[in-house]
């Protein structure tokens, strides 16, 4: 079976539970946490698939991965961690952590929104572009800022498919093809 569609199926099993124990909203930042260790340790998914470890170091590997500093995790997610790999799915865990995600987003009515200036943003200007990205989409915002000096002045706004890029940079990029 692809991997997609199972992926996609163990996620709404715990979607469905999680809601069930009133913990949907930690599971999610769990979720979140393993998506993230996923994305930056690329040796966190051939570590699951090593055939020598045994199901209890996966499920505290897995379980560590989506903890906050010395916290302990939800039960639900403790519960289907263990599932998971006793099932022997542990190698899936990013794609049913990415598909949680989603669907929680989807189900609770959340965009991500990716912000990037040239200068850290005053409050005024952040909760501007909220209110704008709000107005759009209908939706609730979860705005992620970073800052990148080389855009010499401005920002990108990035959420959904749609992307405004109101920096120096994109301007003179435009401006340079354009005279090409």
């Amino acid at each position: 079976m692809d991997i997609g569609i199972v992926a996609s199926r163990y996620a709404k099993a715990l979607f469905r539970f999680s809601v069930e124990k009133n913990e949907e909203k930690t599971v999610y930042s769990e979720m979140q946490r393993l998506d993230r260790s996923f994305r930056q340790v690329a040796a966190l998914n051939v570590t699951l698939q090593n055939p020598l470890l045994k199901n209890e170091q996966k499920i505290s590997l897995l379980s560590m991965a989506c903890a906050e500093e010395k916290q302990e995790i939800a039960e639900s997610t403790k519960r289907f961690i263990r599932l998971v790999v006793e099932k022997k799915r542990a190698e899936m865990m990013h794609f049913i952590a990415t598909s949680f995600v989603r669907l929680y987003e989807e189900e609770k009515r959340i965009v991500n929104a990716h912000l990037t200036l040239a200068t850290p943003a005053t409050e005024r200007v952040t909760e501007r572009l909220l209110s704008l990205v709000k107005a759009r989409t209908n939706r609730e915002v979860c705005l992620n800022t970073n800052v990148d000096p080389t855009l010499q002045a401005g920002f990108i706004l990035e959420y959904d498919d749609y992307r405004l890029d109101a920096s120096l940079r994109g301007q003179l990029e435009n401006l340079r093809r354009d005279l090409k």
